[in-house]
Formats: C-alpha cells, structure tokens, sequence
C-alpha cells in the first residue's frame, strides 16, 4: 500500500494551518498571543519536516535535523518569555542619596528628613 500521497496531502494541510497562525503572528491584540503563534508554528515545522523525510524516505537523517530544529525552538521561546516577563515588570527605585556630605566628620549623623510619628501612651 502506497501512503506518499496521503503524506503529501498531510504536509499541504499542515501548511495551511502554518498560514492562519501566521495571521495571529501578525494580527495578534498582544505579545503573548504572538509568541504562542510562533511556537505553533514551529511545532508545526518540526512535523512537517518528519513528514519531508517519511516521503522522502530518509527519516534516520531529518529526524536529527528535527530534534535540533526543536530543542531551537522550545529555548526561543524561553528567552522570549523571560524577556517580555522582566520587560513588564516595574523598575527598581533608585537608591537613596546620602544627605550627609563626604567631607563631614563621624560625628554629624544623617537626621531623616520626614518627622517621627510616635505613640502617646
């Protein structure tokens, strides 16, 4: 039985799906759903080159080329994620300026500047 053209109908098909991911690529309202579209669609390239190498008859040598292809991928994502991750989160504040000048001697003390608000008892 000769499966190569339902082979070639399955890599046609997962093209298509390829393309309407990359509408929300491009369409996607935000950074996540573009991630996620791009993920899919590597995850669909990783098939598509297995199916490559079924109907080619070599799959001992595509599927290499697929786990590398892969293993790319999954740490793209990653390092996309950690970026938008520390991107969205808020600066640290500044660090506080001393009020004490460098020339002054051990025994001026830094006084704080807003006043001490202390319990009656």
């Amino acid at each position: 039985m000769n499966l190569e053209p339902f082979f070639i109908v399955m890599v046609v098909a997962i093209l298509f799906l390829m393309l309407c991911n990359l509408y929300r690529v491009v369409a996607g309202p935000t950074v996540i759903d573009r991630m996620l579209g791009m993920n899919v669609i590597g995850i669909k390239t990783t098939v598509l080159i297995v199916l490559i190498g079924i109907i080619d008859g070599r799959v001992d040598l595509f599927i290499d080329i697929t786990l590398a292809y892969a293993l790319l991928n999954f740490i793209t994502t990653i390092a996309a994620a950690r970026f938008y991750q520390r991107l969205a989160q808020p600066a640290p504040p500044e660090p506080r300026e001393s009020l004490i000048a460098p020339s002054a001697g051990p025994e001026v003390e830094e006084t704080d500047t807003e006043p001490i608000q202390r319990e009656r008892s």
